[in-house]
């Protein structure tokens, strides 16, 4: 009976130190930081072709910035789904942009993948507020829409494919910031 006990205790112990430690080890323990880097660069480096037409599409202003009313699940979520849309956008027609490596854009989408798959993991264990889908997220939603709208309507041309690389980007480098400034929250703070 002892030697179960301690077994079970063992475990017990294993678990709960095992699942209080998570909290979104791709974000606490910098996991995300590499692959950020990377999917920055490979973004950075694939166009730069048309770089004159500036279309008036701007990232909503409360977009990837930390909110009193939510919580830092609800900050995740957003990232996530920015990290969703982009990924739409650039599995959307791309035949005209022929300048882009092929290789280095299949790297580029892998590591959007993974890094929404990770996202989506973390969020399974963080603490949401009542209203996830909040007005920030929706606003940004949009943005994203306006940035499809733009591809179509422009034929998903090499200039258009451009304007949202460059739009991406500056995405890509927001989200970054945004999420360093989760994991400090998180490190802050047990309460994700």
């Amino acid at each position: 009976m002892g030697r179960n006990m301690f077994t079970f205790c063992f475990v017990l112990s294993l678990l709960c130190g095992c699942c209080s430690s998570l909290g979104c080890k791709w974000i606490k323990d910098d996991l995300y930081k590499p692959t950020s880097k990377e999917t920055m660069n490979l973004l950075k480096h694939m166009g730069k072709e048309f770089v004159k037409e500036r279309p008036h599409m701007h990232i909503p202003p409360k977009a990837y910035k930390m909110h009193t009313h939510m919580k830092l699940g609800d900050n995740v979520f957003e990232v996530y789904e920015a990290f969703l849309n982009i990924s739409k956008i650039f599995n959307l027609n791309q035949d005209s942009v022929t300048t882009w490596n092929r290789t280095a854009l299949d790297i580029f989408r892998n590591n959007l993948y993974r890094q929404t798959k990770e996202l989506k993991s973390c969020m399974q264990e963080m603490k949401y507020s009542d209203n996830r889908r909040s007005t920030e997220i929706k606003t940004l939603e949009a943005y994203f829409k306006k940035l499809e709208h733009f591809l179509e309507n422009k034929n998903y041309s090499a200039r258009a494919w451009e304007v949202i690389r460059i739009q991406v980007q500056d995405n890509l480098e927001r989200m970054d910031r945004f999420t360093a400034h989760i994991r400090t929250h998180m490190m802050d703070n047990s309460n994700i």
